[in-house]
């Protein structure tokens, strides 16, 4: 399973990942907009348990 990566100021990114979370932040920020469910706090640390999460899956 080969994933392209790209290095961006000396830091390699995963391609597949960094849409996976890019993609994952604008879904919940799209339904948190209609719904007003979650206050700025919430949806930043939702924001960085997403991002940790799918950091962890190598």
């Amino acid at each position: 399973m080969s994933s392209e990566k790209v290095v961006v100021d000396g830091i390699e990114i995963d391609v597949k990942k960094a849409r996976n979370i890019l993609t994952s932040i604008l879904v919940a920020e799209k339904k948190n907009i209609s719904t007003k469910e979650k206050g700025d706090s919430e949806m930043i640390k939702d924001i960085k348990k997403k991002i940790a999460e799918e950091v962890a899956c190598l």
